[in-house]
């Protein structure tokens, strides 16, 4: 059974990536040019190249596999690119779509990205192929973009306010994309993935704060002024809104539920965030370490 592995290089594809290895599966990898791919450490032969906005590349790309893994970036043509990614997928004799959503798409959601998971998630649910959708919460590994604001200033910010989060281990979210890619039993699935336990942003400050002995505080801000924030940071105005928008949803739409999924699907209990604090204090000047 050939796996294909699309987004390879993004954080979760390229942590599907490194598990695929530790179980020595069939798979390979797509990415625009191989020099892309460098990172991934793979044989030549493992890489595929394809373009979202190119069927016949994803045709030929997708030659021999069986089972597909399927994450488009946030962007405004993710909805044509999954379209793309289906129709490439019949004619190249795919047999089954394993696609990364959201936890709680939903197609009356505020956020525009979370709509579009809503939306392309029932793009393959009709397509007639197998599938499993994996949909998780946001990731622990996203406060290593709260970096330098915490190196800087001891603070992070966002717009989340007192909201309660279950955000979850990317490599957790691996972990089932993984069994799903190599086991059967995972077809006409939806899995909903969070980590064992919902906090708030300040309940992660005080994690990372007894993690690295560094105080840090979280900042609430009102979301035009974080949006305004990461567009001065060089993000496009379309992106910027869109997770500004996302952050919005992520207050609206109850985001502290939590699933067994880690546990059903993997067999061992999701990574806790003070674990992860732990790991990201390595990178929290001033943090001392025995």
């Amino acid at each position: 059974m050939t796996i294909l592995v699309m987004g390879a290089t993004g954080n979760t594809g390229s942590a599907i990536v490194n598990q695929l290895k530790e179980k020595q599966a069939d798979f390979s990898v797509m990415a625009t040019t191989h020099e892309a791919a460098t990172k991934l450490n793979l044989e030549n032969e493992r890489i595929r190249i394809g373009d979202f906005n190119d069927v016949s590349s994803l045709i030929a790309a997708f030659k021999d596999a069986q089972r597909i893994y399927l994450l488009t970036p946030i962007h405004p043509f993710a909805v044509t690119w999954v379209n793309n990614v289906i129709e490439a997928a019949k004619q190249a004799g795919v047999k089954h779509i394993v696609k990364q959503s959201g936890l709680k798409a939903s197609l009356d959601a505020t956020s525009e990205v979370i709509r579009n998971h809503a939306y392309t998630d029932n793009l393959i649910k009709q397509s007639g192929l197998d599938y499993t959708l994996i949909q998780p919460n946001s990731f622990f590994q996203n406060f290593y973009a709260n970096l330098p604001s915490i190196n800087a200033e001891g603070r992070f910010y966002s717009s989340l306010g007192d909201a309660a989060l279950s955000l979850v281990d990317i490599n957790d979210v691996a972990a089932v994309a993984v069994a799903a890619l190599t086991e059967s039993g995972h077809e006409g699935k939806t899995h909903h993935i969070t980590g064992s336990e919902a906090l708030t942003s300040s309940e992660h400050a005080e994690l990372l704060s007894d993690a690295s002995g560094n105080e840090i505080t979280y900042i609430d801000l009102p979301e035009a002024a974080l949006v305004g924030a990461l567009k001065g940071m060089g993000l496009d105005s379309w992106l910027a809104d869109a997770l500004g928008g996302m952050i919005t949803w992520f207050t609206q739409g109850d985001y502290s539920l939590t699933t067994n999924t880690v546990e059903e699907v993997t067999g061992r209990k999701p990574r806790t965030f003070a674990e992860f604090a732990q790991e990201l204090s390595y990178s929290i000047e001033g943090t001392k370490h025995d």
